[in-house]
C-alpha cells in the first residue's frame, strides 16, 4: 500500500490514541463538545493522546460511541479491520460489521497487488520475515505500509504479528476466555468481538498483555484486559506446579483475599471522592451567594488533590492487578510510586475540627442544610450527612497499614512483591505517624496561642512567629541587667518556648491573667551554669541559678532548688531546632480556636 509519510505517521498517531481510548476505558475525554467540533486534520502533527483516567466509561456501548465520534470526524482512517460498532443479532456473520468507507490516498493496483500477493505471516514470526522468493515484491511493500505497520504493533509492545486467517484448527490444548468489553479491529490482525464471546485463546504467552485468539471465524491479536479465562491450557501447568511451590492453598487463598479486598475497598473509596467533589464541592463553587472561598476550604479541605492521588493509584492498582490469580498481583510497587503524594493528608486531617465546626454551624441554618441533602440525593449517596463522609479519608488512611501488613503475612519470602511490600507498609506508617505529628504540632500551637492572649499589654510579634512549642513553665528571681546597669529583678513567670523565651508577672486582681513584661531570642543568647556564691556580674551571692548572656544585656535566673535548676537546663540545651510551623498550621490553629 502507497502512502504519503505525513498520512502514515498520522494514521499511527491516531491509531494509537484510539486503541489507548478502548483499551483502557476512556470515555470523558472523548466524548467531550470541545472534542467534537473540531475535526482533526491529517497533515497536522498529533501529540499521543493524554486523558483522564479518573473516570471509567458508564458501559461497553457508550465506549464504542465515543470511538465512533472519532471515526466521524476523521473519515480518512484506513479500513484496516471491521469494527464491531454495531452488531446484528447472529455472531459471525459477514454483515455484523461494518467498516470504514474511506482510504488514504493509494491507488488501485496497490489493492490488488496486496490481494494478488496474500503473503501470510505466521503470528509466531516477527514482522520483518520476507519470503525470499518474493523479495522484490516484499521489499516494495517494506517500504510503503510496512515501516508504519510494525511502528504500530511494536508500540502496543507486541512481539509478532498474525495472518487474520479465518479458520483455523481447535484442539483440546486452548484455553476459553469470555469477553467483558467490546473489542474494535482497526488492524487485520485484530480480533474483534462483542461483550460476551466466547473466544479461543491461542497464545497467552507474550508479555506485552495482547494474547492471540479466534472468534467468530477469526484470527488476530486483542488485549488481555478485555476478556476472563473460563478454562485452563496444559502449557500452563508448569507455571502452575512453579507457583505451587511458592504458596501453600491456604497462604494462596488468603493472599487473593486480601488483594482483592484491597482492590475493591480502593475502587469504592475513589467512587466516594468522586461523589464528594463533582456531587458537593463542584456545586458550592457554583452558588458564590453561599459560599465563600474561604468558607469552602474549611469545609472541604484538600480533598480534590486527594482525589487526584488516589485516582492515579487505583489506575496503578488495576494495571499491576493479576486477573487470573489475584495471589500473583504486586501491589507494592503502585503504593511506591506514590508515596510521596500521601504527605497531602497531614493538612487535611488537622482540617478536621475546623471542617466539623464550619458544618455545625451552617446546618443550624435551614437553606443550607436543604442545600446539601439536595447534593447527595442528586448522587445518589446513603442516608449521611457530609461530615460523615469528610470523615471517610482520614478513616481510609488509618486502614491501609493494616490492609498492608496483613497482605504481608499473606507473602512468602520467595514472592517478588515482598521487598516492595515492605516497603509500601513502612510509607504508609510513617505517614500515619506525620499525620500524627503534625496533629499534635496544631494542637501545640493553640496553647501558645490561647496563652498570648491571656498575657496584657504583650508586645512584638506572636509567639507562634518562630515558635511551635511551650516547653516549661514556672516561677523564676530574674535579675537583668543592661549596658552595666541593673534594670530590676523580681519573682516573675518564665514561659519557655522552644525559640524564644517569655517573662510575665502574676496578676493580682485576675488569676488567669499575666503582665508581660519582656521577652527574648535564645538566638541571641548563651547559657552558662552558674556556681553557687557571688555572682561576679550582678555582685550578688546566689544558689540554683544560671546566666543567659546576650550582647548587652544579661538575665540572671535563680530557681528554687537544685532539681528545678537542672530541669531548667536540661530544657534549655535540648530545645530543638528552628523548625517555625507553617502558614498553613497557623491557619488551622487560629481557625479552630475561632470556631470553638
Amino acid at each position: 500500500m502507497h502512502s504519503t509519510p505525513i498520512s502514515n505517521s498520522f494514521y499511527c498517531r491516531r491509531r494509537l490514541s484510539l486503541i489507548e481510548a478502548l483499551n483502557n476505558s476512556i470515555q470523558e475525554d472523548l466524548c467531550c463538545p470541545n472534542f467534537a467540533s473540531s475535526a482533526l486534520n491529517p497533515l497536522q502533527a498529533l501529540p499521543m493522546a493524554t486523558c483522564s483516567h479518573s473516570t471509567p466509561a458508564p458501559s461497553a456501548r457508550e465506549r464504542i460511541f465515543s470511538v465512533r465520534q472519532i471515526l466521524s470526524q476523521n473519515q480518512d482512517l484506513l479500513d484496516r479491520g471491521r469494527l464491531s460498532m454495531r452488531r446484528s443479532g447472529a455472531r459471525g456473520r459477514e454483515e455484523s460489521y461494518h467498516p470504514i468507507q474511506q482510504y488514504f490516498s493509494s491507488s488501485a493496483s496497490s489493492h490488488q497487488f496486496l490481494r494478488s500477493n496474500p503473503q501470510k505471516r505466521s503470528r509466531r514470526q516477527p514482522n520483518n520475515n520476507t519470503n525470499n522468493t518474493n523479495a522484490s515484491q516484499e521489499s516494495e511493500e517494506e517500504q510503503d505500509g510496512s515501516s508504519w505497520n510494525s511502528a504500530c504493533r511494536s508500540s502496543l509492545h507486541s512481539t509478532s504479528s498474525s495472518s487474520g486467517s479465518r479458520s483455523s484448527a481447535i484442539d483440546s490444548s486452548m484455553q476459553l476466555a469470555e469477553a467483558l468489553f467490546d473489542h474494535i479491529a482497526l488492524m487485520s490482525d485484530e480480533l474483534p468481538f462483542a461483550t460476551g464471546d466466547i473466544i479461543y485463546v491461542l497464545d497467552s504467552c507474550s508479555q506485552s498483555a495482547l494474547w492471540y485468539g479466534s472468534c467468530n471465524g477469526n484470527e488476530g491479536w486483542f488485549p488481555s484486559s478485555h476478556c476472563k479465562m473460563l478454562t485452563q491450557s496444559p502449557n500452563s501447568q508448569s507455571t502452575q506446579s512453579n507457583r505451587e511451590e511458592i504458596f501453600t492453598t491456604e497462604i494462596r487463598k488468603r493472599r487473593a483475599n486480601v488483594v482483592e479486598e484491597l482492590m475493591r475497598s480502593e475502587r469504592d473509596y475513589v467512587r466516594l471522592l468522586e461523589d464528594i467533589v463533582q456531587g458537593f464541592l463542584e456545586q458550592t463553587r457554583r452558588r458564590t451567594d453561599l459560599f465563600t472561598p474561604q468558607r469552602i476550604r474549611n469545609i472541604f479541605g484538600n480533598i480534590q488533590s486527594i482525589y487526584v492521588i488516589h485516582s492515579k493509584l487505583l489506575r496503578d492498582l488495576e494495571m499491576a492487578y493479576d486477573q487470573m490469580q489475584p495471589e500473583m498481583t504486586n501491589v507494592g510497587a503502585a503504593f511506591l510510586r506514590n508515596k510521596h503524594s500521601f504527605n497531602i493528608y497531614t493538612d487535611y486531617c488537622n482540617n478536621r475540627s475546623v471542617s466539623v465546626a464550619e458544618l455545625n454551624s451552617l446546618s443550624r441554618q435551614p437553606i443550607y442544610a436543604q442545600f446539601f441533602e439536595a447534593c447527595r440525593l442528586l448522587r445518589g449517596l446513603p442516608n449521611l450527612s457530609l461530615e460523615g463522609f469528610l470523615l471517610t479519608p482520614i478513616q481510609r488512611l488509618c486502614r491501609y497499614p493494616l490492609q498492608l501488613s496483613e497482605l504481608l503475612k499473606a507473602t512468602p519470602s520467595s514472592h517478588e512483591d515482598l521487598m516492595p511490600l515492605e516497603a509500601s507498609e513502612k510509607t504508609m506508617r510513617s505517614v500515619a505517624t506525620l499525620v500524627n505529628e503534625t496533629k499534635r504540632r496544631v494542637e501545640n500551637l493553640q496553647d501558645i496561642i490561647r496563652l498570648q492572649k491571656r498575657m496584657q499589654g504583650f508586645k512584638g510579634p506572636d509567639v507562634v512567629e518562630n515558635n511551635s512549642t511551650l516547653l516549661r513553665t514556672g516561677d523564676v528571681y530574674c535579675r537583668v541587667m543592661a549596658d552595666g546597669q541593673v534594670q530590676w529583678g523580681k519573682q516573675v513567670l518564665l514561659f519557655l518556648f522552644d525559640q524564644s523565651i517569655v517573662l510575665c508577672k502574676k496578676d493580682v486582681l485576675r488569676d488567669d491573667k499575666f503582665i508581660f513584661k519582656d521577652r527574648l531570642s535564645l538566638d541571641l543568647f548563651s547559657i552558662v551554669d552558674v556556681k553557687d556564691g557571688k555572682e561576679s556580674n550582678f555582685n550578688v551571692n546566689v544558689k540554683h541559678s544560671l546566666l543567659l548572656t546576650g550582647q548587652d544585656r544579661l538575665y540572671l535566673i535563680s530557681c528554687g532548688n537544685k532539681k528545678s535548676k537542672q530541669c531548667w537546663l536540661t530544657a534549655l540545651r535540648s530545645r530543638s531546632a528552628q523548625n517555625p510551623a507553617t502558614a498553613e498550621e497557623r491557619r488551622l490553629a487560629m481557625a479552630t480556636l475561632t470556631s470553638a
